[in-house]
């Protein structure tokens, strides 16, 4: 992973841990889990899209999703780079046919002067990412410039037992 995705990844899982512990009166726990949550879920889902581009050009994005459970948000942060410089840009989320949810534009973003964007948007209601069917499109207009497939990242609960331990 690339330094910028690894702090963007570090901060909006410390924005998720956070939002989930914000209003939650001292240190107390319940005794029992909510009747909606699994016991050994994980309150946090992250996945992540490498958006490759779609015509000759040398643009090169990726895409990190977070799903806090709790507050039931989703993040979307784009990093891209190689764009033309102070051009506006478009992200989509789109959900592929049979794939949950709907396709919906994320927002606008501008380049900076040496072509590099930074964007991150909030989507509310948002409870889980489907294992297949989502994609992240990148465009100019309407013009798709590139886009990825969305692959969830497995968890420590998730991992394969046969992963070696310390």
């Amino acid at each position: 992973m690339k330094p910028k995705r690894i702090h963007a990844l570090a901060a909006m899982a410390l924005w998720a841990a956070c939002a989930v512990g914000c209003g939650t009166p001292g240190l107390a726990k319940s005794a029992a889990p909510p009747r909606s949550t699994v016991p050994s879920s994980s309150p946090v889902i992250i996945a992540e899209a490498q958006l490759s581009p779609r015509s000759k050009s040398a643009i090169n994005a990726s895409a990190t999703l977070v799903v806090n459970r709790e507050n039931q948000t989703l993040t979307v942060s784009v990093d891209a780079v190689h764009l033309a410089p102070n051009r506006r840009y478009g992200v989509k989320l789109i959900a592929t046919s049979g794939a949950p949810g709907p396709s919906r534009a994320l927002g606008t973003f501008q380049a900076d002067a040496h072509g590099e964007a930074a964007y991150m948007a909030v989507v509310q209601q948002v409870t889980s990412i489907p294992a297949s069917g989502w994609q992240v499109e990148l465009t100019s207009g309407s013009d798709v410039l590139a886009a990825g497939d969305v692959h969830l990242v497995p968890m420590s609960g998730q991992l394969p037992k046969s992963l070696p331990t310390n």
